[in-house]
């Protein structure tokens, strides 16, 4: 996964990646490392995760605008954190079987 671009909104700043999904287990894996940078940036804001589904991208919000130097230390982190993350979801194949249908019994009264 990849960090590929970022905007900034009123009072966000999000980092738009190539990935299509992310899992709840992969948001806590970025989010762990994250959070502790930011404080040590003096950050007390959090981060959220935003998935559109028309957007076709995850996008990892960050609740303020740091200046821009803050800003491009961040956007380094987030992409060394993320670098091993895959930017599609693994599929899985299902293949369904057609069922035979056992005789059923009638009961005689």
């Amino acid at each position: 996964m990849k960090v590929v671009g970022r905007e900034e909104t009123w009072i966000h700043t999000h980092f738009l990646t190539d990935c299509t999904r992310l899992s709840a287990e992969r948001m806590r894996e970025i989010k762990q490392p994250m959070i502790p940078f930011l404080r040590d940036l003096g950050i007390v804001y959090g981060m959220h995760f935003t998935q559109l589904r028309d957007e076709r991208t995850c996008r990892i919000v960050l609740e303020c605008i740091p200046f821009s130097q803050i800003l491009d230390r961040i956007q380094q982190k987030l992409q060394e954190i993320v670098r091993d993350i895959p930017a599609h979801p693994p599929t899985a194949n299902v293949k369904v079987e057609k069922l035979e249908e056992k005789p059923r019994a009638v009961l005689a009264r």
